[in-house]
């Protein structure tokens, strides 16, 4: 038992043997965690400024809203005239959502969340301190022309902050930590129709904020207005929030059919520097064994992999499927995305 026991201390006390690569890979490491920490507080840093600015500049001076908190700060501070300034109706809103996201969703997602409010706040006030008059108008003849491109340049600004935030691993507050919340209580709700419904109770209730009276009468028309021009506002944002976070990623994947396998993926590697894989493939009228090289491939390549299957294998069959997101090697990487 004792000679037991000595050999047991004696390997203890033998040292750790810390190879020079296993040195640089930590360092490695250590150094990926500071870039992904800085570009994430980066991208929640000018998320925040985007919604601000779109909300004080863009937004407000003509007459709509948008989803959410930020909408209904909108409204709140256009209903009292002013009185009550947007950088207060946005914290106040945000923050017990933010107080629960620490209790009900990962940590990280709750303190970006955090930090993306809290700068929304911060540019705001200072925007409604330095430049409480400014606002962006694209024509003062054709006033609905105007807001029609408020509505799209909001649309876009907002579209990139969501993209912005999602990628940096948080949200930009109010109905996206709300639906978030839900989602994790109630496992069979979807997030997107969550958000959908908050967004469509507060645009629709700016019906009763952007009246419009034509002597003394309800112009119903452009008392509707605001709210054709925040749901144009909405698709313009999940247009571009799409396009931020998926469709600069999107591939082309092929499947083909081929005979001549070898020849076939040796073009493709060498011409286009993708991946190739061989899958077994029998036709069931013909009977025949054949092989189905599977590749993905950027936009800009197609051009050349049906050249390619022109020249190698004339009677090679193709199917070419869209790709909305490619993780890996070649494309993005897991935590980059």
């Amino acid at each position: 038992m004792e000679e037991k026991q000595g050999i047991t201390t004696m390997e203890e006390q033998l040292p750790k043997k810390i190879t020079k690569q296993d040195t640089a890979i930590e360092e490695n490491n250590r150094r990926r965690k500071i870039e992904l920490y800085v570009r994430a507080v980066l991208f929640t840093a000018l998320s925040s400024l985007l919604i601000a600015f779109a909300a004080y500049s863009l937004i407000t001076p003509h007459d709509f809203t948008i989803g959410g908190a930020s909408g209904i700060a909108i409204l709140v501070n256009v209903a009292t005239n002013g009185t009550v300034p947007q950088s207060v109706l946005v914290f106040g809103l945000n923050f017990p959502l933010v107080v629960l996201a620490f209790f009900f969703v990962r940590r990280k997602f709750a303190i970006l969340s955090a930090l993306n409010i809290g700068l929304q706040t911060l540019w705001l006030f200072l925007i409604e301190l330095v430049l409480p008059d400014f606002e962006i108008v694209f024509s003062t003849e054709h006033l609905e022309l105007s807001k029609l491109f408020a509505a799209l340049a909001s649309g876009v600004c907002i579209g990139v902050a969501i993209a912005l935030a999602f990628k940096a691993g948080g949200s930009t507050g109010g109905a996206d930590i709300l639906a978030v919340i839900i989602q994790k209580k109630f496992r069979a709700t979807s997030i997107a129709w969550m958000i959908f419904i908050i967004n469509c109770v507060v645009i629709g209730s700016s019906v009763f904020v952007f009246k419009v009276y034509d002597n003394g009468k309800l112009h119903l028309g452009m008392t509707l207005l605001p709210i054709v021009l925040s749901v144009f506002e909405s698709y313009i944002e999940s247009k571009t929030n799409e396009s931020m976070t998926n469709g600069f990623q999107s591939a082309i994947e092929f499947r083909i059919i081929t005979e001549k396998p070898e020849e076939m993926s040796l073009a493709l590697m060498k011409e286009l520097s993708r991946g190739v894989t061989a899958i077994p493939a029998t036709g069931m009228y013909t009977k025949i064994s054949k092989t189905m090289l599977v590749c993905v491939i950027s936009r800009r390549q197609v051009a050349t992999l049906r050249r390619i299957m022109k020249t190698v294998d004339p009677d090679s069959f193709a199917v070419m499927s869209k790709v909305s997101q490619v993780l890996g090697f070649g494309f993005y990487t897991a935590d980059e995305h």
